[in-house]
């Protein structure tokens, strides 16, 4: 009975594109855990920070900026492992106190005391390095080495975080798909038509706003045809898209789930592609202001930290390992955030242009989308037809076994005078008839011809004697 059941919850093991839709931490739950109140200050903080160490970097100390950089990260993830104990989850959030009659100002300063761990933590750290890797360190010399090896970082950050945001578009692509079905397989014409008139029209609209935002005074016409070279660059990647992906959308073709899935990742995934390419050639031709430049640069801190965490906690919260999960995703999330600040801060020192840095962020990402595009694809579309025909043949097994005990069940039921009464049946009633000779049978028993006897007993023919004789 154990084994039925399990095998019935596991032939009720929902699909892939199931998870994709149900994902335990959705970007939405993530973004309010990370901006709650209870934990506001230690964003307040990170901009501090991060701030302060962006300005040290630029100031001709990179090595001691690329430490602090590296021990606020190493202290915030030191956090993150411990976030799952009730005393420390009381150290890094504020409580709620009704009653609290302080002053606002009184109490702004004091909820920054739930920042004071991860400050120790981090204390610690930059102690271990300045031991291990300072000057007269213990091991080796790292710090002109460092602001180097955290910089190189950068490509890993944006790699990160297209990957991250790719799964969440392949879950928004997953929503409300029609039942799977059958379908005669090809791509049509029209699809791809309807995507490239969508990617072009949006393309258009967001390069006259970044016209109007640089203040260039362009109309509508001229800043259309001043940007023709963007369009054509548009189009050739569009068609590069389509043709590495032709393959594996031509297999979803023949499911309609698959099909639907298949038009939604592509479509989308090629609105992102377009996007970081805009803003890297803008950035290069419309010259955005100072302002603006800085604006995007926190925003996308922010959204590559929203995105890189949100990646962790839907993968993990099924794994064993448990790295990030709901406790511990504001530590891992600052923790994060520290590093690629300071990947940031430290390459814009290298090249000396933070707009190198941002256009060649998007550059990795916009990449990193278009080789995703067809493994997405294959990925999602192998696993969920791996799962269905698993649950198949569980619910074959369950279904056959069911169907042998009910035909053994009513065997036992059915009347006896509707079959013959077997011998062991005789013998229960004190019949001693013999058994027929020939008895009419569909297959042959196992071992019919051998003749069988009691087996031989050792000494059988040996007198025993009843009186036995102790020995001392």
């Amino acid at each position: 009975m154990e084994e039925q059941a399990d095998a019935g919850d596991v032939s009720s093991t929902a699909t892939h594109f199931d998870r994709l839709q149900e994902e335990d931490a959705s970007i939405w739950a993530l973004l309010r855990i990370l901006l709650s109140v209870s934990t506001l200050p230690h964003v307040v903080l990170i901009v501090a920070l991060s701030s302060a160490l962006q300005f040290a970097a630029v100031s001709n100390l990179e090595s001691l900026s690329a430490m602090g950089f590296v021990s606020l990260s190493g202290g915030y993830f030191l956090t993150g492992l411990f976030a799952g104990r009730p005393t420390v989850q009381g150290w890094i959030r504020l409580a709620e106190r009704p009653d609290d009659d302080r002053s606002v100002f009184s109490r702004l300063l004091a909820s920054f005391r739930i920042c004071l761990f991860p400050l120790v933590m981090a204390a610690v750290v930059f102690v271990l390095l300045i031991l291990l890797f300072g000057e007269q360190g213990s091991v080796v010399d790292l710090t002109s080495v460092l602001p180097w090896m955290l910089s190189s970082c950068f490509v890993i950050w944006a790699i990160v975080q297209g990957r991250g945001f790719g799964r969440w578009l392949s879950s928004v692509a997953a929503s409300k798909l029609p039942p799977a079905a059958d379908r005669a397989a090809g791509l049509g014409l029209s699809s791809a038509v309807l995507v490239y008139a969508v990617v072009m029209l949006v393309t258009v609209q967001l390069i006259y706003a970044f016209e109007m935002l640089a203040d260039s005074g362009t109309s509508y016409f001229e800043a259309v045809v001043g940007n023709t070279a963007f369009f054509a660059l548009v189009s050739v990647v569009f068609a590069v898209a389509w043709r590495r992906s032709k393959t594996v959308r031509l297999s979803a073709s023949s499911r309609t789930d698959f099909q639907r899935f298949s038009q939604r990742w592509m479509a989308l995934s090629q609105l992102m592609i377009t996007w970081h390419l805009l803003t890297v050639w803008r950035h290069q031709y419309i010259m955005p202001g100072a302002t603006v430049l800085f604006l995007e640069e926190f925003l996308l801190m922010m959204f590559t930290v929203l995105m890189a965490i949100w990646g962790l906690t839907s993968r993990t919260f099924r794994s064993p390992l448990k790295l990030v999960s709901v406790d511990n995703a504001l530590p891992m999330g600052i923790a994060f955030g520290y590093a690629y600040a300071g990947s940031v801060a430290m390459l814009t020192t290298v090249l000396n242009d933070i707009q190198a840095v941002m256009m060649a962020g998007h550059l990795v990402v916009a990449l990193t989308f278009l080789w995703m595009q067809p493994r997405v694809l294959t990925r999602i579309m192998g696993q969920t037809e791996a799962e269905e025909h698993i649950k198949r043949v569980v619910d074959d097994v369950v279904i056959a076994s069911g169907t042998s005990a009910l035909e053994t069940d009513v065997a036992a039921e059915m009347p006896s005078e509707q079959e013959p009464a077997t011998p062991i049946e005789q013998q229960a009633e004190g019949q001693q008839n013999a058994l027929p000779e020939h008895p009419a049978r569909e297959a042959d028993g196992i071992g019919e011809e051998i003749e069988w006897k009691e087996p031989d007993v050792l000494a059988a023919e040996v007198e025993w004697d009843d009186e036995i004789e102790l020995l001392d």
